[in-house]
């Protein structure tokens, strides 16, 4: 474990990769939090589930994180645990069961926690420096709130971590309040109902064009502290970003910056088309509302995707697919699948059991194998598909073990 500080703030990095790593590194942050001793409060969780993307491609909160973060919760008495978050607008404005996609509503199977879609909350209405929106009053009035981001680059903001998180606990498309002048009101979001723990998934991040459409890089590590900007500045050195250069923290009052261990250095993003930067100018939102239902169209979303306006194509339809099958034994000594397992299965289990208190039925070994001995299990595909070609590659690759 490294710690470094950050003028009078402590953020600490811890290593891990494996489900037994990523357990014992997460009672360890949890032990040394200094939560609230009362054990009744309620704790609620809030991880990055921005859209359907799984969490092997960089976008969202990895399961191993979540399952871990719960049961050190719950074996520090903790009996009142909440999971929510508001995914993106997109997500939002189509209906699309985020929870259900990435397999989190699977967790209810497991352990004692609600589910809270903070997009479908009551909202706490709060004054932004551009603007009024609403909070979710579940994140608001949480006794013990722990904040579960992920490290990701971002087209705008340069890189998306501890303090954007917080924009999925405005209420549905009150976002769009956020993005008038993201810089300025992710800087003053966190702090309307700021974390008592944040606990960064750095397990793998996503480089490039994020945090939708980038590529996922194997990071193996897991960040913690209490404030949000203390734990982005020591992410940021940590993948090679310059915090002055990231808007966000740049309205920050200027801290020695520490020296930080590489866990690598992140590609950023590219530049944006002039088409998406000008559709985010104050004196045409009137037209990006006109023509929302058009954007909606599968064929023009595909057109504006290609176009590098866009980067997230939803698919209306879940599909079939209800969990993983073993087709081979013949894995040559790979550990890839049992490496990514949320819940921890052995190898010799891994697309056998069926049982919903052992497996989530999340597909992160199927994500990982790149021998085809784990095989997805009915069907058809629908949203998966498209996610598969784009990112199966990448996740082989990100998530590989030696032989």
């Amino acid at each position: 474990m490294e710690r470094y500080e950050v003028g009078n703030e402590r953020v600490e990095l811890r290593r891990a990769w494996t489900p037994g790593e990523v357990r014992e590194a997460v009672r360890e942050v949890v032990s040394a939090a200094g939560l609230p001793s009362d054990r009744a409060l309620r704790v609620v969780i809030k991880p990055n589930l921005n859209n359907d993307l799984h969490a092997l491609t960089g976008n969202s909160t990895d399961l191993r994180v979540i399952c871990a973060l719960i049961e050190a919760l719950l074996d520090d008495g903790r009996r009142d645990l909440v999971v929510a978050d508001g995914p993106n607008v997109g997500v939002e404005r189509r209906g699309i069961d985020v929870f259900r996609r990435l397999r989190v509503a699977n967790l209810v199977n497991r352990y004692p926690v609600r589910i809270v879609d903070l997009n479908r909350d009551e909202g706490v209405y709060v004054d932004l420096p551009d603007g009024r929106l609403r909070v979710a009053r579940t994140w608001m009035d949480a006794q013990v709130r722990v904040s579960v981001p992920t490290l990701k680059t971002h087209a705008e903001m340069g890189l998306s971590c501890a303090m954007k998180n917080h924009v999925g606990t405005v209420v549905a498309q009150d976002k769009r309040v956020v993005h008038r002048d993201l810089a300025r009101n992710i800087a003053a979001l966190w702090a309307v109902a700021p974390p008592h723990l944040v606990l960064v998934d750095a397990l793998v991040g996503m480089q490039g064009n994020g945090p939708g459409d980038g590529e996922p890089v194997r990071l193996g590590a897991l960040f913690s502290g209490r404030s949000p900007p203390a734990v982005d500045r020591v992410a940021a050195a940590a993948v090679g970003f310059d915090a002055a250069r990231v808007p966000y923290l740049a309205r920050f009052p200027a801290v020695e910056e520490p020296r930080v261990s590489r866990l690598g250095v992140f590609e950023p993003a590219p530049a944006r088309s002039r088409l998406a930067v000008a559709s985010e100018r104050r004196e045409l939102r009137w037209l990006k509302r006109l023509v929302r239902p058009l954007v909606a169209l599968p064929v023009v979303a595909e057109a504006a995707y290609r176009a590098n306006i866009v980067q997230d194509v939803y698919t209306l339809e879940d599909g079939g697919v209800t969990g993983v099958r073993r087709t081979s034994d013949d894995c040559g000594g790979c550990t890839a699948c049992a490496d990514v397992c949320p819940t921890g299965l052995p190898v010799a289990q891994i697309g056998r059991t069926v049982d919903p208190a052992a497996c989530l039925s999340c597909l992160a070994c199927w994500w990982a194998c790149p021998t085809g001995a784990v095989a997805l299990d009915g069907g058809p595909l629908g949203f998966l598909e498209r996610h598969a070609t784009r990112y199966k590659a990448s996740v082989e690759r990100a998530t590989r073990t030696s032989t």
